[in-house]
């Protein structure tokens, strides 16, 4: 019952989808949940393969947009949120503390709705060409590994500091042993691979990784640890990086 919850819980967090969660739920269940993360990434994908395939006879650009718009309000627009929220506390350059009330302002300035509007045309470009070869596996592969190198963030990454209040990051960071998420990023490379992924495979996953790793250290030095918007924008920068590999793919 205790995986079930988790699962639950990382549905309800990482999705708009209505999901009941059993009880009780405990802060130890909240946490591990975070392990449950590459399995929500591989259902999204499973969503957008089913809505590819339904959208077959259509103009791949149409259809690759109308996949955008489903994802983005399936997801809340979450990680892209903070992919903007980020990107505008680094345009502004300023100290730490300063960068991180900027992220925290629900206001979004112009380098943030740029990063915003960048992200989803690499996500309609690729899908386009994907949806045009019928490469559909890597429609599921892509969000998992996203998530996978998110969670690789909170499982290294400490929290950033000078928040009175527990945040997001402070609560999960450490709650996932690392070897949990190489494990992840392993089984998908194996399962990429089993469908005839090929080279492209082993760049998508273990590049994946490695790009999320690098952000997040880098992140880190940065503002000396992570937040709930760095997180998210830890995924969406992954995910371009894997929608890039699987459309060059193509």
């Amino acid at each position: 019952m205790s995986a079930w919850r988790r699962l639950a819980l990382a549905i309800t967090f990482l999705t708009i989808v209505p999901c009941r969660v059993p009880e009780p739920v405990t802060e130890a269940d909240v946490t591990a949940s975070a392990a449950y993360y590459p399995l929500v990434g591989a259902g999204l994908g499973g969503l957008l393969l089913g809505l590819a395939a339904l959208m077959h006879p259509w103009p791949p650009l149409l259809a690759a947009a109308v996949l955008a718009v489903a994802y983005t309000v399936v997801t809340g627009a979450l990680h892209l949120d903070g992919l903007m929220d980020t990107a505008d506390a680094m345009a502004s350059r300023r100290p730490p503390s300063e960068a991180l009330a900027i992220m925290k302002d629900s206001r979004v300035g112009a380098l943030g709705a740029l990063a915003g509007v960048l992200a989803l045309l690499i996500k309609v470009a690729a899908w386009a060409t994907l949806l045009h070869g019928h490469l559909f596996p890597w429609l599921v592969a892509v969000p998992a590994v996203a998530r996978t190198g998110m969670l690789w963030a909170v499982a290294r990454e400490p929290a950033a500091p000078g928040r009175a209040a527990p945040t997001l990051a402070q609560r999960y960071h450490g709650a996932v042993p690392p070897w949990v998420v190489l494990l992840w990023a392993a089984g998908l490379l194996a399962a990429a691979l089993a469908v005839g992924g090929g080279g492209a495979a082993v760049w998508l996953t273990a590049g994946g990784m490695v790009l999320a790793a690098g952000a997040a250290r880098a992140t880190t030095r940065w503002l000396g640890g992570m937040t709930g918007d760095t997180y998210g924008a830890v995924s969406e920068l992954v995910e371009a990086w894997g929608w890039i590999v699987a459309a060059v793919a193509q």
